[in-house]
């Protein structure tokens, strides 16, 4: 049996590290919340959650739809971001904030942590007899979150990391005199799936990227000199991708910040320097060059990387959690299932917010091959579909 549809006001804000694909899911819940009889205005919060405490909004209603598409295609985040966490009583005051602007539908979009702090809000509610419709949007390219498929943002970051591994491999292949190892550092937070990605246009042993050093797998150091060296003396260029949160044995996190500002609000260690490190104990101890790029936030911003699967499904979570939230559903993520069958096809199912918060999902076991230190097939068959159409298909002699 449906619940009624409130009447009221929904709400949108984003959290978390930007993409090129969050405001596909921005407008996708402007366009779907304007259809609707029973949403009377539709706020943008500024900078997440703290626009909703400070109350401080944009009116999304009465922006010109040429506007809400322009800004589906624009990268980062249109309301503008935030990593604020909760402190006691935050989440009273929001619901106050809530009641004071008539809002029902509350329309958050992130990660992990946003998946949180909207359970936080829809207890809260609860507890203040205020019934409102939380739905989680799930934004993040590190595609650690569980129970989904895979997340919106990832497509187009593991496109970026594909595609450049290759184009910075022919660069290292025709400099391999000068320049003959390249490492590249790439994002992804607890978990190897943008690294993986760099592998995804890789034809043969031979082919960049050479070498994949992964959060999961601990690094060893002596190991990994030998085979930098091994290859170097195979092929005569080295390209090796990496996590910026690669580890040893002991946990301890390859390049780590220790001065100045060290963790985001959530307490998520910030990471600097690995590569930087690598690079430097292959020169001293092979004696060659080794170059390192550290692409940082822009690949997870990058258009002209995009992936228009990445696109069309984070613009249809946004839509899905407009739909579900008017037919009563709360307190639930956008999640994705894949269908079974040749061709790549989803579906959108509800996820119950508890399973989310405090929860990371690593690259499994059968994506990577430890011993050989690379994706496997099963991998590449679950992540290509992602990128898009038109893939580089970049030639040599």
């Amino acid at each position: 049996m449906k619940t009624p549809p409130l009447k009221g006001k929904a709400v949108i804000g984003q959290s978390g590290g930007c993409t090129a694909v969050i405001n596909q899911s921005l407008a996708g819940v402007v366009m779907a919340a304007r259809h609707s009889k029973h949403i009377t205005g539709v706020l943008g919060s500024r900078n997440g959650i703290e626009g909703i405490l400070n109350g401080s909004f944009i009116d999304l209603k009465t922006k010109p739809s040429k506007l809400i598409r322009d800004i589906a295609n624009s990268p980062s985040a249109a309301l503008g971001s935030s990593r604020y966490k909760l402190k006691p009583g935050d989440d009273r005051k929001i619901v106050a904030s809530l009641r004071k602007h008539n809002i029902r539908y509350v329309f958050l979009i992130g990660g992990n942590d946003t998946a949180n702090t909207s359970l936080q809000i829809a207890r809260a509610a609860e507890k203040d007899h205020y019934e409102i419709r939380v739905i989680h949007i799930p934004k993040t390219i590190d595609n650690d979150l569980v129970e989904t498929d895979h997340c919106p943002g990832y497509g187009s970051v593991a496109r970026f990391a594909a595609v450049t591994t290759q184009e910075a491999a022919l660069d290292t292949k025709a400099m391999k005199n000068v320049d003959p190892v390249k490492i590249i550092e790439l994002m992804g937070r607890n978990s190897g799936w943008i690294v993986a990605a760099s592998a995804l246009l890789k034809k043969s042993p031979l082919d960049a990227p050479h070498i994949l050093l992964i959060p999961e797998v601990p690094f060893d150091e002596t190991a990994f000199i030998r085979r930098t060296e091994a290859i170097l003396q195979s092929i005569g260029y080295c390209i090796i991708v990496i996590s910026e949160t690669i580890r040893d044995y002991g946990g301890n996190r390859i390049g780590r910040k220790t001065e100045g500002v060290t963790s985001d609000p959530f307490g998520h260690r910030y990471v600097e320097g690995a590569s930087a490190r690598l690079a430097s104990i292959l020169e001293k101890r092979l004696k060659v060059r080794a170059r390192f790029d550290k692409p940082g936030t822009i690949q997870r911003m990058s258009m002209a990387y995009i992936s228009e699967t990445d696109q069309k499904e984070a613009y249809q979570a946004g839509v899905h959690a407009v739909t579900w939230a008017l037919q009563g559903m709360t307190q639930v993520m956008v999640g994705f299932d894949r269908k079974s069958g040749e061709n790549y096809a989803i579906t959108y199912k509800p996820v119950s917010l508890e399973k989310i918060p405090s929860r990371e999902r690593d690259l499994p076991t059968e994506f990577f091959d430890k011993k050989k230190g690379m994706i496997t097939p099963a991998f590449v068959n679950y992540a290509l579909p992602l990128l898009g159409k038109s893939l580089p298909d970049f030639a040599s002699f």
